[in-house]
């Protein structure tokens, strides 16, 4: 048995950046031009001109050390230069991690923008700088950029949970990673849980949402934007409930997009009120937030307000790769280059590029465990896996399905019971604008009776409903009682 493993003092590429930025900062400029002055001052004593000469000698080796220092750091900020500053252990165990090919090429870099480089680094490209014919070309800027070939997007993500945006059009494999960074940050955070907000309800993504806590469902492609916001409302009070009763929680909203525009068109606020407040102040109360968009252009000015304090995760393939140049007016990028990115699509293993906001990089996609058990990419079922029924639901189904799953063994609660959301909702999204006659021998809407009697609503339950629905002011009922109407909110 052995301990022996020195892939331990791998890191990961944003720790190899504050590293080699620690030592390039820690450049004894200003030791050097103390000692030179003390020495100088000691020999003018007996010397003048010697002295002089001394200390104007180290004056100007500190001004050069710490010239190269900035000029370093701005290189490791800028393109992720690293190997030219790392020294000893540091130094070694980098190029263990990425091989002599990466480092050569970073060194050839570093050389043409004449950085300065550490003993370590000299000796490693006096030896091997003429031995790799391929690599005798000086690499041009994109080269550099590309070399993180592959990133742990979900170490990356789960080492410490920050709020995140996630950006990606429609199978790009927004899912895909988020699935599998729930599922790490919950093994590294025991104490995490995790709320969900998911406007679309698709069949073939559920499996996506199988390690959350609490998963709040409705297709809201083709509900009413009236519905929605009720909807949303209510997702958003719960969750409220929901976080006060644990210490660490993240919200993940799926399909940000899709419900931006139509809070936007039910000229409501709330959304980005929520991510303001919650990107804002949420992190110090335990609160985190991922949000999942097709695009970074949300309606209302989400951009804007939310951007500036989320760290940006772009994923691109070759269906979306013309769409990114029309992004970077969002400035959701430090730098883009088209070619860049179209190159390692085309060298990534999953046919995906990602960019990561933290370092200000693009990488190649790995592989990631696909949960929900359906190929985007060849829109077909995995083996083992069944297809699911993926006929069109109503919106009636939907939001059956939702409080079924969702209220039983969960605790949360919001200002309307479960039965009057499922009423409000109906009502919003089939009788608006007319009356609905619920008691009386003849008359009567039969789409609403049939609706109570699908969802198991007696007529006990319905007259408490409606008179909850009625003293919150979401209904008016008529003078004989036998009829409703959705008052004008």
């Amino acid at each position: 048995m052995t301990r022996f493993n020195p892939a331990k003092q791998h890191q990961s590429a944003i720790n190899w950046s504050v590293i080699a930025y620690q030592t390039a900062d820690n450049d004894k400029a200003a030791q050097t031009l103390v000692i030179g002055l003390v020495i100088g001052v000691a020999i003018a004593g007996t010397s003048p001109l010697l002295g002089a000469a001394i200390g104007a000698y180290f004056v100007v080796k500190g001004i050069q050390k710490a010239s190269n220092a900035d000029k370093n750091k701005k290189y490791i900020r800028s393109s992720g230069c690293v190997a030219h500053v790392l020294e000893g252990g540091n130094f070694r165990a980098y190029l263990d991690q990425n091989g002599e090919a990466q480092v050569l090429a970073e060194l050839q870099y570093a050389e043409r923008e004449n950085l300065a480089f550490s003993e370590e680094a000299i000796d490693f490209y006096e030896e091997k700088g003429t031995q790799t014919a391929t690599l005798q070309q000086v690499p041009t800027e994109k080269t550099i950029s590309t070399m993180p070939q592959e990133i742990n997007i979900i170490e990356e993500m789960t080492v410490r949970i920050t709020n995140t945006a996630i950006i990606g059009i429609p199978g790009s494999g927004k899912g895909m990673i988020i699935s599998n960074a729930v599922r790490e940050a919950k093994k590294k955070h025991p104490d995490l849980k995790v709320f969900v907000i998911d406007p679309k309800n698709d069949p073939k993504e559920l499996g996506y949402f199988g390690e959350c806590d609490v998963v709040k469902r409705f297709a809201c492609m083709d509900a009413k934007p009236s519905a929605v916001a009720v909807w949303a409302e209510c997702c958003f009070d719960d969750y409220v409930v929901y976080a006060l009763q644990n210490t660490k929680t993240l919200l993940f909203i799926d399909e940000g997009t899709m419900l931006g525009n139509k809070l936007h068109q039910a000229k409501s606020t709330l959304l980005i009120d929520k991510l303001t407040s919650y990107t804002s102040g949420g992190d110090s109360t335990g609160r985190n937030v991922w949000f999942a968009m097709q695009s970074p252009f949300v309606a209302g000015g989400l951009n804007l307000s939310i951007f500036s304090q989320m760290t940006s995760i772009v994923i691109a393939f070759q269906e979306n790769i013309g769409a990114l140049a029309q992004w970077k007016s969002a400035k959701i990028f430090k730098s883009l280059s088209l070619d860049v990115v179209a190159d390692l699509i085309e060298k990534s293993s999953t046919g995906r590029a990602v960019y990561f906001g933290k370092t200000g990089q693009w990488y190649a996609m790995p592989k990631l465990n696909n949960y929900s058990g359906y190929d985007r990419d060849s829109r077909q079922y995995l083996p083992g896996f069944t297809q699911q029924s993926e006929t069109t639901t109503s919106n009636l189904d939907a939001v059956t399905k939702l409080e079924n799953s969702l209220n039983s063994g969960s605790n949360t609660s919001s200002e309307l019971s479960s039965n009057a959301q499922l009423i409000l909702i109906w009502i919003i999204n089939n009788r608006s604008d007319k009356l609905i006659k619920f008691k009386g021998k003849e008359g009567r809407d039969m789409g609403f009776i049939k609706f109570l009697s699908e969802n198991k609503i007696d007529a006990e339950t319905r007259d408490k409903t409606i008179e909850e629905l009625v003293n919150t002011k979401k209904i008016d009922i008529s003078p004989e009682g036998d009829s409703i109407q959705l008052l004008d909110t």
